[in-house]
């Protein structure tokens, strides 16, 4: 018996459509998607399917529409907030587990961005790094910037996987800050660490931007109490 082949619903398709012009028009962050009118006239669709197409991308966190002001693309399109499922794996061990991912990741990721990174990169971070140092000074919660100056590092690199890798682990800045922000020098030596990778991704030294990058990793997870598996730092 031939099988009865299932027509695709007319948003879906037209959400496909906005997905392919979302790419070939090499849409940044941030950029406003044009109004419900223009995309009505552009697919010959009503605006009820425009709106629907528009919803579906919504949901796969595409787009965000914000009232009264129109559709914007998302900052990681297609980056669900939790695409890890981490908030559902044995919260005792999250962070334990997140600090060793990291280790095995982010000083190899550090070195990657000393040979790629551009001067927008380094006057970003130093920015990132300034940023912090004032937040801490002023008992502010200085882990947005240190989230975001991590994430930077890993645009260096020019590697969209791991731009999109890295942020699903960072849940572990925002964790670890409670487990270390009472143990004296913590900060400091994160700032110093910082610091050195900042240094050695600007001087193109891969071997330097790794080196800190594990030494802050490890620094991180003696404060936080995380054993540190031998077998990582071989």
């Amino acid at each position: 018996m031939e099988k009865v082949r299932k027509t695709r619903k007319l948003p879906e398709q037209i959400a496909d459509k906005l997905r392919e012009m979302i790419i070939q028009e090499s849409m940044k962050t941030g950029a406003k998607l044009p109004a419900e009118a223009e995309l009505m006239e552009r697919f010959g669709v009503s605006r009820s399917t425009v709106r629907e197409a528009v919803k579906i991308l919504q949901t796969e966190h595409i787009v965000d529409i914000r009232q009264g002001q129109g559709t914007f693309l998302c900052a990681m399109p297609g980056l669900a907030r939790d695409p890890l499922g981490l908030r559902f794996a044995d919260q005792e061990e999250l962070i334990a587990q997140l600090l060793q991912t990291r280790l095995l990741i982010e000083p190899n990721v550090a070195a990657l961005a000393a040979l790629h990174r551009q001067d927008k990169h380094l006057q970003a971070m130093k920015a990132l790094l300034d940023r912090m140092d004032n937040a801490y000074l002023h008992g502010e919660d200085y882990t947005p910037f240190d989230c975001e100056f991590h994430s930077l590092i890993a645009q260096c690199t020019g590697n969209d996987v791991i731009t999109r890798l890295l942020p699903t682990i960072h849940e572990s800045i925002q964790a670890g800050y409670h487990h270390t922000r009472r143990v004296e020098g913590s900060y400091q030596r994160a700032s110093q660490c910082h610091l050195e990778m900042y240094r050695g991704i600007a001087e193109g030294d891969s071997e330097r931007a790794r080196q800190a990058a594990q030494r802050h990793m490890i620094q991180t997870m003696h404060d936080s109490g995380v054993e540190v598996p031998q077998i990582l730092l071989r």
